[in-house]
């Protein structure tokens, strides 16, 4: 809902993935820590507001404040130093350091709000009566219920596409059956993340239509190679290697996950930039992981526990936990909510942990650090060499530099086994035939890209 109600100073083309200026007409490096932007004249935001170089120097200025509270501020916005205004419609933004994504933060997180509106009520309006100069305005909103968006007529020209529809309405409907039951009768028109047996039996239908999108997110598991949750069997090299030899990644993909998925050997997506594929990979070997185990001094195997947070990622930790049996590992599959997972693993409570990773971001970067630095309260794994790889990866913004570095820190990662990457996650997508939808080469679903055939 946020792409469409607000805009970002730049906007990362879906099919191309380049950056081009939104609610800027123009940027550029004046050096690696300074990004100057000449901004859009005549645009307005829902309230009458016209957007300025005010806007964007409030805007910075509330999320790089951490007396206000976001979601993930620190990992978006904590390399922001200052918005300068330089005139009414040009600005300078300065970073503490080079960072490489910086027009990824841009582009997809670093929405403007109107300074004065923003000022008048507090940031936390926005949750709740937002006030943006994307395509769609917002006409009704109902708590856990609904809301309803009308086309901005007045949006400006640009390379985010105009709405082309006049309303959308998004219902909230936790419960997939009546999801599906609602697109049956047409009570809707689309559903998002739609699981892949449902999607099967949806396609069946005349009046249906279903598509496979790929998303950056990649499903994985983190091992205590430190020995956080206690002194496991984990922090032994050739155990690591054993468990990665005992699951079959290709059937868990073909059988559960099915889609566009596909097996991964690195700990990112292929398709995200400088994701190296030139790895230490792990086939499917339950008979050398059975010798591994045995060298290690555990041919009588062991037991341990596996969390996870995502419930519908039941069926494939079901998958592992029976894979990993046959090589004689016991393994206890435990389902918590988010927050309590969350808690439990930067806590150091997880042996190993099963869930998904990658969200919108393009570059491999913003991942890597909450799991492989060592300053970080979720890393399960102490590697000097990592971490000074990682640390010169996210300081520069020369991608020849970075490429080496990341070639030489995911083969560290494969080399010692310290994650078990698995698949490459699938997004389906369920619609009425009337709807006119294809999926971009990027998950960051937007209805901008929807409209009536």
């Amino acid at each position: 809902m946020g792409r469409l109600l607000y805009d970002s100073l730049l906007y990362r083309d879906p099919e191309t993935f380049k950056y081009k200026p939104l609610l800027a007409t123009s940027y550029k490096y004046v050096d690696d820590q300074t990004i100057e932007f000449e901004l859009r004249r005549g645009v307005k935001y829902h309230n009458g507001e016209e957007f300025d170089a005010d806007d964007v120097v409030a805007t910075v200025g509330y999320v790089t404040d951490f007396k206000n509270k976001f979601r993930a501020q620190r990992s978006r916005f904590g390399w922001i130093k200052k918005a300068e205004k330089l005139d009414k419609y040009k600005v300078r933004l300065q970073s503490k350091r080079p960072f490489p994504t910086a027009e990824e933060i841009l582009s997809g997180h670093l929405i403007m709000w109107p300074n004065e509106y923003t000022a008048e009520h507090g940031h936390l309006i926005h949750t709740t009566k937002p006030v943006g100069t994307g395509p769609y305005k917002l006409a009704e909103a109902e708590p856990g219920k609904k809301i309803v968006l009308k086309a901005n007529k007045d949006y400006f020209d640009g390379p985010k596409p105009k709405a082309k529809i006049g309303t959308i309405t998004a219902r909230f409907i936790p419960e997939i059956q009546t999801r599906v039951a609602e697109i049956l009768a047409g009570g809707i028109d689309f559903i998002q993340d739609v699981p892949e047996d449902q999607a099967k039996n949806l396609s069946l239908n005349p009046n249906i239509e279903v598509a496979h999108g790929v998303t950056p997110r990649f499903t994985w598991m983190s091992l205590d190679v430190m020995g956080r949750s206690g002194d496991t069997p984990l922090k032994q090299l050739k155990v690591r290697q054993a468990l990665s030899h005992a699951i079959n990644r290709e059937s868990i993909v073909k059988n559960l996950v099915r889609g566009v998925s596909r097996p991964i050997n690195a700990n990112c997506h292929p398709e995200q930039f400088l994701c190296p594929q030139d790895v230490t990979t792990y086939p499917y070997d339950p008979a050398k992981a059975k010798r591994l185990l045995a060298e290690a001094g555990y041919a009588g195997g062991f037991s341990i526990t596996l969390l996870t947070n995502d419930p519908t990622l039941r069926a494939v930790g079901e998958a592992i936990q029976e894979d990993l049996r046959t090589i004689g590992v016991q393994v206890k599959f435990e389902t918590y909510p988010m927050p309590t997972w969350i808690k439990m693993f930067r806590q150091g409570k997880s042996n190993m942990s099963l869930f998904g990773w990658g969200g919108g971001f393009y570059d491999v970067y913003p991942a890597l650090p909450n799991f492989f630095l060592l300053s970080s309260k979720s890393a399960y794994v102490q590697d000097k060499q990592v971490d000074g790889w990682l640390k010169q990866a996210g300081n520069t913004r020369d991608n020849k530099v970075r490429r080496e570095l990341y070639v030489k820190l995911y083969k560290r990662i494969t080399d010692q086994a310290y994650t078990v990457p698995l698949y490459a996650n699938s997004y389906n997508y369920v619609f009425s035939k009337e709807v006119d939808f294809k999926p971009g080469k990027y998950l960051n679903m937007s209805l901008i890209g929807i409209s009536w055939k």
